[in-house]
């Protein structure tokens, strides 16, 4: 049975995949959680564009993140990457969260039930229906 760690890295690698696949290089911060500030799990860049993600996977259908989204928003300042949290609930697929909205709602806890964006949103890229 894979333990939690080896579920995030696997759902990191995954997203880092999905950026490849797309056309962006994109890596994995190895360790990005051992040290005091953020370094966000994954950075994507393509044309000048910088993402930058911080992953989690849960069971559970809620996850309290300020201190994640804080310390995203301070990265965004300094880098000018666009930063979103990105989280693997059981059974779903990977769903994209951008970091200012809630800051904007000074809400900084992620539900199940919350709108979300798509990979390809995420990317730009989403086809027009």
């Amino acid at each position: 049975m894979a333990t939690q760690y080896h579920k995030g890295v696997n759902f990191e690698r995954e997203i880092v995949h999905k950026f490849w696949n797309n056309g962006w290089a994109a890596m994995r911060a190895a360790g990005s959680g051992t040290i005091a500030v953020l370094v966000p799990d994954i950075i994507a860049i393509k044309n000048n564009d910088v993402i930058a993600v911080e992953c989690k996977t849960t069971t559970k259908d809620r996850l309290s993140l300020k201190k994640d989204i804080t310390q995203l928003l301070e990265f965004s300042g300094i880098t000018g990457a666009r930063t979103y949290i990105a989280i693997k609930f059981l059974r779903e697929k990977p769903r994209f969260y951008k970091v200012e909205a809630f800051v904007l709602k000074n809400k900084y806890t992620i539900s199940v039930k919350d709108a979300y964006l798509g990979f390809e949103s995420l990317i730009g890229e989403q086809m027009m229906l």
